[in-house]
Formats: C-alpha cells, sequence, structure tokens
C-alpha cells in the first residue's frame, strides 16, 4: 500500500538567505523529517552546497515568470484514456508504467489483483542492454517468457485494463519524466479561480 504524506507547498523564499524567490530564479526544494511529519524547505541556488545531512529527498526548480504561459494537468479522464490508448504501443511501455503509477497515487486507478508472473516491480534497476546486441535478444525473450503486470480499475467509470511492469534505469529517467509531463500538462491561458 501507498503511503500519504502531506508536504507543504513552496514558500518562494529561500531558507538559508531569509529571502525571497525571484521570478525566474532557480531553487533546490528539500524534504526532511520532522518529528512524525515531514517539512519542505527551499534554498536558492547561490545559498546551495548540496542537500543537508537529514535530507530525504531534493530537487531543483524555477520560479516562473508572469509572463509565463501556466500548465495545468489534464482532466483524470483523459489520462485514463491516453493510458488505455498506449496499450498496444510497445515502445511506450515506459511511459505507460509511470502513467498509471501517477494516476494510482492520485487515486484515478486502483489495483483489482497482482498478477505476478517474474521479477519484482520495478526490476532490473539498470540500464537496459544496447540494442542488436547478445544481451539485448537475451533480455527480450526473457520478458516474452515471464513478465509481471498490474490489473487497474478506474474510480471513473470502473472499466479495467492490464499493464505491464517494467524497469526504469537511472540514465532513461529525466528523458521519461520529460516525456511524461509533455503527455499529461497542457498550456493554459488562465487557470480557473
Amino acid at each position: 500500500m501507498i503511503g500519504e504524506y502531506k508536504i507543504n507547498r513552496t514558500t518562494r523564499r529561500c531558507s538559508v538567505g531569509d529571502r525571497p524567490l525571484e521570478p525566474g530564479e532557480v531553487y533546490y526544494s528539500v524534504v526532511m523529517e520532522a518529528d512524525e511529519d515531514f517539512k519542505r524547505i527551499d534554498i536558492a541556488a547561490d545559498a546551495w552546497t548540496g542537500p543537508p545531512e537529514e535530507t530525504i529527498g531534493w530537487w531543483k526548480n524555477r520560479v516562473p515568470r508572469a509572463e509565463e504561459k501556466k500548465r495545468e494537468i489534464a482532466p483524470p479522464e483523459v489520462l485514463v484514456e491516453l493510458l488505455r490508448s498506449m496499450a498496444g504501443q510497445p515502445a511506450a511501455a515506459k511511459s505507460r508504467f509511470l502513467l498509471a503509477l501517477l494516476l494510482l497515487r492520485k487515486r484515478h486507478l486502483k489495483t483489482i489483483e497482482p498478477t505476478a508472473t517474474g521479477s519484482p516491480i520495478g526490476a532490473p534497476q539498470q540500464d537496459p542492454p544496447e540494442e542488436g546486441s547478445r544481451d539485448a535478444a537475451e533480455a527480450t525473450l526473457s520478458a516474452k517468457k515471464s513478465r509481471e503486470t498490474m490489473l487497474l480499475m478506474s474510480n471513473l467509470d470502473q472499466s479495467t485494463m492490464e499493464v505491464e511492469v517494467v524497469g526504469i534505469g537511472p540514465s532513461e529517467a529525466k528523458t521519461l519524466q520529460d516525456e511524461l509531463i509533455d503527455l499529461i500538462y497542457r498550456d493554459v491561458d488562465e487557470l480557473p479561480e
């Protein structure tokens, strides 16, 4: 079961210099444990010396400029339909898996029953072999013989779908993140109040 954790939004203030972060300024967000909860602090790039010792996770951000287009996530119905439409696209398996995890996290999908026929969720955690190599051919054959899937149900319309659990190597993470962002976010002129 995935736990729910509340982490506060950005304060748009540098916690080191105790000053406001300016539009266009790069900063780092850091999540740390605080008692039995978590807290987020923001640190301007010019004050960043690396993550504090008690850091659980951190990421790089930029304060948006006023003239930049705002983006919002597509409606859940659209994202579930996008997930369905990606089923017949083997090249999109990793993006599809990440989208399914996002929809599970947002509770638009739920797992029905695990249909494990292969390795544990997310395995292997390494880069895939070079295309055309002997290792790639063996990996393809092995993947066809045993693979793990998640059987999911949409909380929107109760339809079901099967999503393959795939491994994602460290060198693929940034590309897949950018691809997923392009898929699920849309530009809007003005966000509704």
